[in-house]
């Protein structure tokens, strides 16, 4: 075994055991976040149940375990330094960063059901909202510079102010 290797390898229940990889871990759900990933960057790690590892923060200089780290059964990753590192910290130390935490879904865009009587789901409505508000912007910005906007800049800006109106006559605000 390699010399890193063996820093890396682990002690559990008095016998030594080869460090978190895919290679010795159990069938991996695509849609989750990767445990190993993580864990395979750490030094002195340990499993301490099933999907739980303890190791040392590589954010302080840490020579014995502090870093807790859980894999929980939506495939979230949890990262705790009992120390007090904040977890985008450690997660730069080791080249990670939070969204590599967090499960991939099949679909960027999350579609909650709505509730009874919502004619649209607030999710949508906000992010239809917030594009069109980013036109806006963007046309302010330009005019703002000097800039004069062409026709079909002027249109969809047209376009994004009645929308914006809609919206706000939808829940009883009259502008």
């Amino acid at each position: 075994m390699p010399a890193n290797a063996q820093n890396k390898a682990t002690r559990h229940s008095g016998r030594a055991t080869a460090p978190p990889t895919r290679a010795n871990a159990k069938p991996e759900n695509s849609t989750h976040a990767d445990v190993y990933a993580l864990l395979s960057r750490l030094e002195k790690v340990k499993e301490n149940g099933p999907g739980r590892w303890l190791a040392c923060c590589p954010a302080h200089q840490d020579r014995s375990p502090s870093l807790a780290v859980r894999e929980t059964p939506d495939g979230t990753i949890l990262v705790k330094c009992f120390a007090g590192c904040p977890t985008p910290d450690v997660l730069a130390a080791v080249g990670l960063e939070l969204k590599d935490l967090f499960p991939q879904r099949g679909r960027d865009d999350y579609h909650a059901s709505k509730r009874p009587g919502e004619r649209w789901v607030p999710r949508d409505v906000l992010s239809a909202i917030a594009q069109e508000a980013l036109i806006t912007l963007i046309a302010a910005e330009a005019t703002h510079r000097g800039d004069r906007l062409e026709r079909v800049d002027l249109d969809r800006l047209v376009t994004a102010a009645g929308r914006l109106r809609s919206a706000a006559r939808e829940v009883g605000c009259h502008v």
